[in-house]
């Protein structure tokens, strides 16, 4: 299944789509990063997590849409004659998008029957959006609406979530039968029942409409919603569970004052406040008659629950919360699944307050999982410990940020081979997160210089690409003459695309010409394309997506079709718009390579910057998830589509 970018996901358009939603984006179902995890579904290898939650560190189309177009104005290859003045930044106009890709969309869903083609042009129209003034928000949701019903399962759960996707209040009648399975949602699918996997989706659905909602009355309908969906689960199947608990996550209310009763039958539902929510979920989380990977959600949702809790309330939950789930790691006696769990939820929770006990409790905790647990643990803490030390606490802040600097220093220099990676990228993380805030601490220096170092001295690809990625997060400029001889080198492709990335995130102008060069020796190489275009855009090189229309006007196969195609759309610049119009309307053309095109359409003109699953992705246990979730060997999980 093909990622998001910068994703090490190895793709193969003109292989057999996969089942499940999104397979107009599908691959091989070899797991992501052929080269740190050799392609063989090793799940504990680093590139998982980088693919899953590296959105908000590239922020790809914020660095596109931000600026507008180089000098000289928009090339002619994409403006016909007599347009004039170019728009004030390279996002797509509101008459661009709502005059030639959305109806070009809707053509596809009125005349084609491709599973590839129809699911592409789902999720790129929910993508879009319906108009400011809601004029063609009935077509849009007409069209999604049709293929409920579709005998396809992939289409029939495409179609699902793309109303979340689409994120309209309207949708939630729509959702809420489809979750419930009642006489209406089987009018809806026209069967005798909704499939628990439709289900499954609707409920993410649901999540995802209520994370963009606008009132709090529709908030708490979405809350009230899946609760019920919850505690009528009759699917004998841990995906709706864990899709509701998911959701229930993405949606934190208002705080009440007035104090929630402790848990029990007596607590209020969960739609009452935001302080009942955490009540429910934590009753969850201590259920030990509930399945084990519906508990392993908990702690990741309780953390996200508790962002920007007001005190006194902050203060409570983080005790009780934060004191389970340390005294679970230490005993170490739950499932692995929970265990994982346990570990993410601190990294959400704790800070780097030097004096707060229990904010120091929590950085020994992560510095310590038990050494004979299993190693995805131990890798997550490293991340984990990276975000707690970034976290601001209340007082003596260095203290938390020195004790993480030399934990992390310590598993990059002598650590587990396996974990050197993790402890390169997190120290990246790290910086990068102080940065973000405007500080500048000592410890950000030790740790460039440590990534520096192991990045000069290494050779394995799994490792380059992990330590090229720190370095860039770090803005280790001392980084980049080693990272452009590594460019020029005959790496594997993915791990060549990390060290493309890592020279746009340090900013080197001096990786233009080169990257260029790889562009256009990379039609057959769809990774190193993909990436290197990325880094290009990253870097401000306002070409290349003139570059690859070129290349796409003189490309006949399918698998440099695809390549060419899918760059142009994460790059999300308005000049892409048209040879992508002109590909999804090629009937000579293979319906996947068309429905690249469908997809990529949606990437340009979306109405988010981020990509809409990232909300579901971000801090998330993947190893705890059923395959409606995450589905590497398939490609049919929500985080699975594009």
């Amino acid at each position: 299944m093909y990622r998001g970018p910068g994703a090490t996901v190895p793709m193969n358009p003109g292989g057999p789509a996969t089942a499940g939603p999104g397979a107009a984006l599908s691959g091989p179902t070899t797991m992501p990063g052929g080269g740190a995890g050799g392609g063989t579904g090793d799940l504990t290898q680093w590139d998982v997590w980088w693919q899953l939650n590296q959105a908000p560190f590239l922020s790809l189309k914020a660095h596109v849409q931000s600026s507008p177009a180089g000098p000289g104005g928009v090339d002619g290859f994409f403006l016909g004659q007599g347009q004039k003045a170019q728009q004030p930044t390279l996002r797509p106009g509101e008459d661009q998008v709502r005059g030639e890709i959305v109806p070009a969309l809707l053509a596809v869903l009125e005349r084609e029957s491709d599973n590839d083609l129809v699911t592409g042009a789902l999720i790129a129209l929910a993508k879009i959006g319906e108009s400011q003034d809601g004029s063609d928000a009935a077509k849009i949701e007409g069209a999604l609406v049709r293929f409920l019903a579709n005998p396809n399962q992939e289409i029939r759960e495409t179609a699902a979530v793309s109303f979340g996707i689409l994120a309209s209040p309207r949708a939630l009648p729509t959702l809420s039968n489809l979750l419930w399975d009642t006489p209406s949602g089987r009018e809806l699918v026209k069967a005798d029942e909704v499939d628990p996997r439709t289900r499954s989706f609707a409920a993410y659905g649901l999540g995802l409409v209520g994370a963009r909602a606008s009132t709090e009355m529709d908030k708490k309908l979405v809350v009230s919603i899946v609760r019920r969906g919850l505690e009528r689960d009759d699917t004998r199947s841990r995906d709706l569970e864990v899709s509701c608990l998911v959701a229930l996550g993405l949606v934190p209310l208002a705080t009440i004052d007035s104090p929630a009763a402790a848990g029990g039958k007596d607590a209020p539902p969960p739609e009452t406040s935001r302080l009942a929510q955490l009540e429910y979920v934590f009753a969850i989380l201590q259920d030990e008659k509930r399945e084990n990977l519906t508990r392993a959600q908990c702690p990741v949702t309780l953390a996200r629950l508790m962002v920007a809790l007001p005190e006194p309330h902050l203060s409570h939950w983080r005790e009780r919360v934060a004191g389970d789930l340390v005294e679970r790691i230490v005993r170490d006696k739950d499932k692995a699944e929970l265990l994982q769990s346990c570990v993410l939820g601190l990294g959400s929770i704790g800070t780097n307050d030097g004096k707060n006990p229990l904010d120091v409790r929590i950085r020994a905790t992560l510095a310590n999982v038990p050494k004979g647990a299993e190693i995805q643990p131990r890798a997550y803490a490293l991340v984990a410990a990276a975000e707690v030390a970034a976290r601001p606490g209340a007082a003596l802040t260095s203290v938390g940020v020195d004790e993480v600097k030399d934990y992390l220093a310590r598993e990059l220099t002598w650590g587990k081979s396996v974990l050197q990676p993790w402890a390169g990228l997190a120290s990246g993380i790290f910086c990068w997160r102080l940065a973000q805030q405007g500080v500048t601490h000592p410890a950000q220096q030790a740790l460039q210089r440590a990534l520096v170092a192991a990045l000069e001295g290494e050779k394995s690809p799994e490792r380059v690409g992990a330590y090229a990625l720190g370095a860039g997060l770090a803005q280790a400029a001392d980084a980049a003459p080693a990272l452009l001889r590594l460019l020029g080198k005959e790496l594997q492709d993915d791990a060549r695309g990390q060290v493309a990335l890592a020279l746009a995130l340090l900013g080197s102008q001096e990786a233009v010409e080169p990257l260029r060069k790889i562009i256009a020796d990379s039609k057959y190489r769809p990774e190193l394309l993909r990436q290197g275009a990325i880094a290009l855009a990253i870097l401000g090189d306002k070409d290349v997506p003139l570059q690859l229309a070129r290349m796409l006007a003189d490309a006949h196969s399918l698998a440099a079709q695809a390549a060419i195609v899918s760059a142009l759309g994460f790059i999300g610049d308005r000049r892409s718009v048209e040879p992508l119009l002109k590909l999804l309307a090629d009937r000579n053309a293979t319906e996947k390579a068309r429905a690249f095109a469908a997809v990529a359409l949606g990437n340009v003109a979306d109405k988010e910057l981020l990509p809409w699953n990232a909300k579901i992705g971000a801090g998330i246990n993947y190893r705890a998830a059923p395959a409606t979730l995450f589905d590497p060997t398939n490609g049919t999980g929500i985080l699975d589509i594009l």
